[in-house]
Parts: structure tokens; C-alpha cells; sequence
């Protein structure tokens, strides 16, 4: 089996959610191909399925952020239609 050096591991910081998804369906499917025996059977369901629950989570905890930006993203607009409050006079430049 081949390793990976830490170098050649992607950034955390750049690793994108498409690419977290497929591969989360890629292991599920390398699990998919191991021959199926009573000694496998319990164990790679286990896998299976704890792969299945972290793919819905990351799924949704993705819908939350593409919702909180989009929130944010309206409110931004919004406040910019809006003229701004008039300042108070001793907040005026030049008030004494």
C-alpha cells in the first residue's frame, strides 16, 4: 500500500465540500467491493452506514452555511437601499 507524505496532503484550508463529498462516496464504494462473508458482513455495514450519517451531515451543516450566506448576503443589500440615520450634532464633523 502506497503512503502519503503530509506534503502532498491538500491544504485543510483549500479542501472544497465537492471534493469532501466524493470521497466520502468513494470509500463508501472501496467498502462496497470487499467480498461479503459472515465474518465481514456486521463490520462493513457498520462502515457503510457511519459514512452514509457523516455525508448527511456534512450535507446539512452545508445547506446551513449556503443559508447563512445567503441571509447575510440579503441583509447586506437591504442595508444599502437604506439611506443611513442622520448623525447627531455633536457627532457632526466641525460640532462644538
Amino acid at each position: 500500500m502506497k503512503t502519503i507524505a503530509p506534503e502532498q496532503l491538500p491544504d485543510p484550508w483549500l479542501v472544497d465540500s465537492t471534493y469532501l463529498l466524493k470521497e466520502l462516496s468513494r470509500i463508501r464504494e472501496l467498502t462496497l467491493g470487499i467480498p461479503l462473508t459472515l465474518e465481514t458482513s456486521l463490520p462493513q455495514n457498520s462502515v457503510i452506514d457511519a459514512l452514509w450519517r457523516l455525508e448527511e451531515q456534512l450535507r446539512y451543516l452545508l445547506r446551513l452555511h449556503v443559508a447563512g450566506q445567503n441571509a447575510f448576503a440579503a441583509r447586506s443589500v437591504d442595508t444599502t437601499t437604506q439611506p443611513l440615520p442622520e448623525r447627531p450634532a455633536s457627532l457632526r464633523f466641525g460640532a462644538r
